[in-house]
């Protein structure tokens, strides 16, 4: 049994999910602060050949919200201005048919919280996938926050009943091995491969983008694969 914790992003890269599919609990971290102009409501994608970053916009911010009381600000101009990008950049893609309607359909549940929203951007990709996994999010588990940072991962990895915790790579200069041993839990760090994939007419291929380009230019199956490229360290 295996967890990750992770702020929830809305259609995150690749990457992302292949942490998702390393393990058995993943749990949305949306209790912590915001971070502005981070990646939780950002993204890029292809937009006629080059790179296009998007946003979600959100209501009056404060640097003491968390994620999960960031709310998103629906309007005249979202989501149907990204509706309308999102076609622009992807109606000739193979798979535009079948992903596009999912899209539109979550926006039109209109969740009111940042940290829902993405959230469900990222369990909307499982189940277009045909993949099961269970989903948290932290502010919904029983949870002690007056303990550091380290020590709340591994809190909520033993709540889950693991004594597994695997992050992201770059977690490798805050997070020791030994200290989560010593609190009877194995870390690991997942390293993601991104394999090169068909953009349509781009001339070089643009990695890391947001998954809404995977999924448009590759079928499920193909997509599974990809999940499953990467190393654990």
């Amino acid at each position: 049994m295996s967890v990750a914790i992770m702020q929830p992003y809305f259609f995150p890269y690749l990457g992302y999910f292949q942490l998702v599919q390393a393990v058995d609990d993943f749990v949305f971290y949306d209790d912590v602060m915001f971070i502005k102009k981070g990646w939780i409501n950002r993204n890029r994608i292809l937009m006629q050949g080059k790179e296009f970053l998007f946003t979600i916009p959100l209501e009056k911010q404060s640097q003491n919200k968390t994620i999960r009381e960031s709310n998103v600000a629906w309007g005249p101009e979202f989501p149907t201005k990204l509706i309308v990008q999102l076609q622009a950049a992807y109606k000739k893609a193979p798979y535009f048919d079948q992903v596009m309607p999912r899209i539109e359909t979550l926006f039109a549940q209109k969740p009111v919280s940042m940290a829902e929203l993405a959230g469900k951007s990222i369990e909307l990709v499982w189940q277009y996938l045909g993949l099961e996994k269970r989903f948290h999010y932290s502010s919904q588990l029983p949870d002690n926050q007056a303990e550091g940072r380290a020590e709340r991962l591994i809190h909520l990895t033993k709540r889950l009943g693991s004594t597994h915790y695997i992050n992201a790579f770059n977690g490798q200069s805050l997070y020791d091995k030994d200290f989560f041993a010593s609190h009877g839990v194995e870390l690991s760090f997942i390293k993601p491969v991104l394999i090169p994939y068909s953009q349509g007419k781009t001339a070089c291929f643009e990695p890391g983008l947001s998954m809404i380009d995977v999924l448009m230019w590759n079928d499920p199956v193909a997509i599974v694969d990809m999940l499953k490229n990467y190393s654990l360290e």
